[in-house]
């Protein structure tokens, strides 16, 4: 995929790194040209000297044809306001801000943006929303070993157990809603089409489950 990254600090610049050696496609934005050397020397992504928010910079970064943009300056008024543009006027199908302070994080959901708050984990969070899409991080356990994740039921396990999902010491499920209801399954808890399940899984299992819910199980 190709990733547009506004905000070349030590966040951003880890993620770029990480994403380009795992041979994703990579650019990284930053209105200062010195953050470039932040960069390492076998960095085979790309850098632009610019704003965020700036429609010849995005366009030199490749937003047109962007699979996914994250926004990890240092404001999170630029951040809000990039990622906005990002998917508004560019219609990137995946984006991710971050947010200093909580307490804007109530108009960014109104806002219906993905955006992180944990400052310590931004990278290892950020990655796994664009690695393990549509599954949705509502708790991180400890230092991200455990995730608390939901996703929604695919249709064809409709009628199956909620167990098919269980893997003992990787996936637990701990919650279903339903119809718009809360309910905590039992051992004999029954899938239903509309469901969103709420799983307790280990990080290095959430390809596992992305698997499950694309109806490959391994």
């Amino acid at each position: 995929m190709h990733v547009v990254i506004a905000g070349c600090g030590r966040a951003g610049t880890a993620l770029a790194v990480r994403l380009d050696a795992e041979g994703d496609s990579v650019c990284a934005i930053d209105p200062d040209g010195r953050a470039r050397a932040r960069l390492p020397g076998g960095f085979g992504g790309r850098f632009v000297q610019g704003s965020g928010i700036a429609r010849p910079v995005l366009e030199e970064a490749g937003i047109a044809r962007a699979d996914a943009f994250v926004a990890l300056s240092g404001l999170d008024s630029l951040n809000v306001v990039a990622a906005r543009v990002a998917r508004d006027v560019f219609h990137v199908p995946h984006v991710v801000g971050r947010l200093t302070d909580v307490e804007h994080a109530l108009i960014t959901t109104e806002l219906g943006l993905d955006m992180v708050t944990s400052v310590r984990m931004t990278v290892d969070r950020v990655h796994r929303l664009l690695r393990h899409r549509p599954l949705d991080p509502e708790y991180t356990f400890g230092n991200g070993e455990s995730l608390l994740v939901r996703a929604p039921v695919p249709d064809y396990l409709a009628g199956r157990p909620a167990r098919v999902f269980e893997v003992e010491g990787e996936i637990g499920v701990v919650e279903i809603t339903r119809a718009g209801h809360s309910l905590i399954p039992g051992s004999g808890a029954v899938l239903r089409e509309g469901d969103r399940v709420s799983f307790v899984v280990a990080s290095g299992a959430l390809g596992r489950l992305q698997s499950f819910l694309g109806g490959r199980w391994e």
